[in-house]
């Protein structure tokens, strides 16, 4: 095991791109945010009262997680889910205490408390992971939320 594996994820930094010029670049991603925001408020539209969830697991698939959540959350968007609970974590940090976040994945165990420090929500994906659930609710003496997987 090396040192940076022994790190908190607090601890560790992220690699950045080398600051090269367009030409360099040989390829620009531009992710455009009002047209994730009109794309969601399309969607409501067409769904009326049926709620709508905003999935950005993998840095929003490589968008830019925070970025694209802080831009559905303006939309009134108060549903997302992540895929592991470090993500889940990162996104409570930018986003407040407001919108309900889920972690899809479940939580590793021994890591329950975490994820109710955060106020996160776990889908359960499993018997396990139900009691696992069950049990640190028990321990916070109040309801947990919680989604199941079918």
């Amino acid at each position: 095991m090396n040192g940076a594996s022994k790190k908190s994820l607090s601890e560790r930094v992220a690699v950045k791109a080398a600051p090269i010029s367009e030409a360099a670049a040989g390829a620009i991603l531009t992710i455009d945010l009002g047209a994730i925001r009109e794309n969601y408020r399309r969607l409501k539209a067409r769904l009326g009262d049926v709620g709508c969830a905003g999935v950005v697991k993998a840095d929003g698939y490589g968008l830019g997680g925070a970025q694209v959540a802080a831009a559905l959350a303006a939309e009134g968007c108060a549903t997302f889910f992540v895929a592991h609970l470090a993500e889940g974590v990162l996104l409570r940090q930018a986003l407040g205490a407001r919108p309900a976040i889920y972690v899809l994945n479940g939580i590793q165990p021994g890591a329950e408390s975490e994820a109710i420090e955060a106020e996160l929500g776990v889908v359960i994906n499993s018997a396990g992971q139900l009691a696992a659930w069950r049990s640190a609710a028990q321990r916070a003496g109040r309801k947990l939320k919680a989604g199941i997987q079918v």
